[in-house]
């Protein structure tokens, strides 16, 4: 089977915008299965276009839209074009891959359906292709632009950093409310996420952001979940 083709195919699904789909990709390998019956072309076989992948991603890519499937076939038939005595692929299978299984999918694709999508959106390509500091840094420079924009909009201050977490937050008259403050309970979520949002900003974006940090991958998948954890607090914040 071969990696190769896959890999062109990933390409041209990345070009169009569609790193979803060449994500479900990822951990996949692929062969040309022909037929008996020739194709438009000379010599050209009428042939399916089977794709062996790990469990989990083969019952996604089996649930794809007829849209999403067609977009695929699209990108194999820019890697197998039509041609004389050529393979003239007409349709995609998914198979289950005997090879992989699937805790071998890796964390490179396993957490992601978890993160908050706008983190997905600036961190997701950094991760995936190694740089595991920048991935951490774009995602709580995410957390702290929605915050700054929210902050901004309300009350037309433009702050930064721990100052703007201790503001947007504060225990007295929070400009974001995570619940009503009524109860001590209530005052307590509000005020330790105050201090986790400040904590977060001080402890993870800044050092970062001055010094050439290095993180290993399980780490920064640490870091990725607390900042997609923020991102859900602010979409659950009472407007």
């Amino acid at each position: 089977m071969s990696k190769n083709d896959i890999n062109k195919i990933r390409q041209i699904l990345d070009y169009r915008g569609r790193n979803d789909l060449s994500e479900l990709l990822s951990q996949s390998e692929s062969k040309i299965q022909l037929s008996s019956s020739f194709g438009s072309k000379l010599y050209s076989i009428l042939s399916t276009f089977e794709i062996y992948s790990p469990i989990e991603c083969t019952e996604k890519l089996r649930k794809l839209s007829k849209v999403e499937h067609n977009l695929i076939l699209s990108a194999i038939k820019e890697v197998y074009p039509v041609r004389d005595s050529s393979p003239e692929i007409f349709d995609i299978e998914y198979y289950i891959s005997s090879s992989m299984e699937s805790n071998d999918i890796g964390l490179k694709n396993s957490f992601w359906p978890n993160i908050h999508s706008e983190i997905i959106g600036v961190s997701q390509k950094l991760f995936n292709d190694g740089y595991y500091a920048e991935a951490v840094f774009s995602a709580f420079k995410e957390v702290n632009i929605r915050i700054k924009n929210i902050v901004k909009n309300k009350t037309g201050e433009e702050l930064d950093g721990k100052s703007l977490m201790l503001k947007a937050f504060r225990l007295k008259n929070p400009i974001i409310k995570l619940n009503d403050c009524l109860t001590e309970t209530e005052r307590n979520i509000q005020e330790g996420y105050m201090h986790l949002f400040a904590g977060s900003i001080q402890g993870i974006r800044n050092p970062k952001a001055h010094d050439n940090i290095k993180l290993d991958e399980n780490r920064a998948v640490h870091f990725l979940y607390l900042a997609s954890l923020l991102m859900y607090k602010i979409d659950e914040s009472i407007p």
